[in-house]
């Protein structure tokens, strides 16, 4: 059959198909395997870019070297500040010397005959009742841990002392407790250690607002793990009882000795069923 032999309508009908079978064939063989092509390198281009990008390839020389200043001047800021808030809140003073020091059985026997000795003669002196062996037992085995004690002495001391210079009305009780210790970082290491000790004694109200001000000042600072206010028994009308846990704090490592844990990446999970 000729294109002559048909109508001009039919002329017309058959150009469109034949001109839409070539557009449809130019697209289905030509341009839309190059389009699976061209989003397929778009696709590598971005996973590329993206590789680069986590290992900072795409950044200039001048732009690394800026931001490790910048890292390297936080680093700097963060460990000072560690150190100042260290120095700050620890409760006793050369804290490196203190976490590392070798003590031994006879030295802490003496230390607590000297200590008991000097407190109970403030005591006398402003005639403030003390406990008469402030709950430090002398008694010390031979594996336990002699520097422990000593701490435990210290914070005991550092304690009473505030307690007297408080003047107080009557120190009922000293319970020093067993040593907490502060892990963490990525090998779980202590970094410090908590010397909690309580406390029960007689006293005012400016008595307490006292000892929330003293617990703060440079020195003499104490983490206030509980307290517990009420009214003195009758014969001490008048006063309130206090029962208090406070802790000193000693931090034994610097923060370049610890090793941060990295956070742990996110994993994506599908969606389950009901």
């Amino acid at each position: 059959m000729k294109l002559e032999d048909l109508s001009e309508r039919q002329q017309v009908v058959v150009i469109i198909l034949v001109a839409g079978l070539l557009i449809f064939g130019l697209w289905f063989f030509l341009l839309l395997p190059q389009n699976r092509d061209r989003k397929e390198m778009e696709s590598q281009i971005r996973r590329k870019r993206r590789q680069l990008e986590q290992k900072n390839y795409l950044v200039g020389e001048e732009a690394l070297v800026a931001r490790r200043r910048q890292e390297a001047n936080s680093y700097l800021a963060l460990h000072g500040d560690w150190r100042a808030m260290a120095e700050r809140v620890s409760g006793f003073t050369n804290q490196a010397g203190m976490a590392d020091s070798k003590v031994g059985h006879i030295d802490f026997k003496v230390a607590l005959f000297d200590v008991r000795q000097r407190l109970l003669k403030k005591s006398r002196d402003l005639r403030i009742a003390l406990p008469h062996d402030l709950g430090m037992d002398e008694a010390i085995d031979s594996n336990e841990d002699a520097r422990r004690r000593m701490l435990q002495l210290r914070t005991v001391e550092k304690l009473v002392d505030l307690a007297l210079d408080l003047k107080i009305n009557q120190l009922r009780e000293v319970d020093p407790r067993d040593p907490i210790e502060h892990k963490g970082g990525r090998n779980d290491q202590p970094y410090f250690e908590e010397y909690p000790v309580r406390i029960r004694f007689y006293g005012s109200l400016e008595n307490v607002y006292a000892l929330f001000q003293a617990i703060l000042e440079p020195g003499r600072v104490f983490a206030m793990r509980r307290i517990r206010v009420g009214s003195a028994p009758q014969a001490k009308a008048g006063l309130l009882e206090v029962d208090a846990v406070l802790s000193a704090l000693l931090f034994t490592r610097n923060p370049e000795e610890l090793k941060v844990a990295k956070a742990a990446k996110k994993q994506r999970r599908g969606y389950g069923g009901y």
